[in-house]
């Protein structure tokens, strides 16, 4: 099959990453696979590294009239198969060209509303929609009118093949030491960097009372940083006194050492985002460390229940994220049967294989070479 990613993004977010490797197995399946993206999109070298063939397109805006002109003669010229589409105002654009015979695929990443007006678009042009959770798929179906008829949830795969057992004492003083950090003591960490909608707030709080319950936690903190919006993580560690605890390591590509190096990872993002299928969390679980998050969006799709593969606290309730966090870290072996659960749920939910059968199946599916299936 010939598939065309379509994508607008400029950056590489979980959303890019995930397709990407989609894109990959894909072609490593026989399947054709090319990408239109903007010219200036961090996606291009990732592209050029992995010999996947792109187009440069003016792409991104819901206002950008030659983005509709860009897809409609690469559709005309390409003729792909299959139009897989990740980002919302390409969604309008793509629904609204000339197609063919090729069919339209929607994938969807967020689960914050979509406008009706894309969805009522989305159910007339559109051969399939992807969702990659249950409460992506909640989000289509009851605020922007998709029919369930065209839905289907395919979960984002792990970007790595997940461990056979959780890390030993050992292994995580490596990864600590491999990082530039001390090596004893416990370690908490964080992947949502200076965002007060991800939460470092209710993090750093949490911290603040384990250091007085426990004794020495330290906060391993990760990500971007706005320096014209955020507090720094100077200011932060003042705020909750975590001086000398709390290290900053900004952006890094070495998530594996950072989710081993670590005790326990907290995803704390707020009700507000409704987070759609959290990778850091899938990530953390495919490292055999405990989890403990919101009870938000896809975090309990993540991790089922309160105690199943992770600690759930009330959205939005740094008390009892601060409480589940001390808990974790004072019972560790509690804390490594839920790490030996969640590694099991990994391989089962979210490996990359088995999501890049869903894709090829419900392709073929579409084109007339067979049934997809729809859970």
């Amino acid at each position: 099959m010939k598939v065309l990613w379509i994508c607008g993004s400029r950056i590489v977010g979980g959303a890019e990453r995930a397709t990407l490797q989609i894109a990959a197995l894909l072609r490593a399946r026989g399947h054709a696979v090319s990408v239109l993206c903007p010219g200036d999109s961090r996606l291009r070298p990732l592209l050029d590294a992995m010999s996947l063939p792109s187009q440069a397109a003016p792409l991104g805006g819901a206002l950008n009239l030659r983005a509709r002109r860009a897809i409609g003669r690469v559709l005309a010229a390409a003729s792909p198969d299959i139009a897989l589409v990740t980002t919302a105002d390409e969604w309008v654009w793509a629904c609204l060209c000339r197609r063919g015979a090729t069919r339209l695929v929607l994938v969807r990443h967020m689960a914050l509303p979509l406008s009706r007006r894309v969805g009522w678009l989305a159910a007339r042009r559109a051969a399939a929609v992807v969702a990659v959770s249950q409460v992506v798929r909640d989000s289509l179906v009851g605020g922007a009118g998709v029919p369930s008829r065209l839905l289907h949830v395919i979960y984002n795969p792990v970007r790595f093949a997940p461990r056979a057992a959780v890390p030993a004492p050992a292994e995580r003083a490596r990864a600590r030491q491999a990082l530039g950090l001390p090596v004893n003591g416990r370690w908490v960490g964080f992947l949502g960097g200076l965002d007060p909608n991800k939460g470092v707030s209710d993090v750093a709080h949490a911290l603040q009372r384990a250091n007085q319950v426990l004794g020495p936690t330290s906060l391993l903190l990760c990500g971007r940083y706005d320096q014209a919006r955020q507090p720094s993580a100077q200011a932060l560690a003042q705020t909750f006194e975590l001086a000398g605890r709390l290290h900053y390591l900004g952006e890094t590509d070495r998530i594996e050492e950072v989710l081993t190096a670590v005790d326990l990872v907290v995803m704390a993002t707020h009700r507000r985002l409704n987070e759609a299928l959290p990778a850091t969390l899938v990530e953390a679980m495919a490292c055999g460390t405990p989890v403990l998050a919101y009870a938000t969006g896809g975090m309990r799709e993540v991790i089922g229940g309160d105690g199943e593969a992770g600690r759930l606290a009330a959205a939005d309730d740094a008390i009892e994220l601060g409480r589940a966090l001390i808990e974790m870290l004072a019972d560790r072996a509690g804390a490594e049967r839920m790490a030996d659960a969640a590694l099991a749920r990994v391989r089962d939910r979210f490996d990359p294989g088995r999501a890049a059968d869903r894709y090829e199946q419900l392709f073929s599916a579409l084109c007339g070479g067979g049934q997809a299936a729809r859970a």
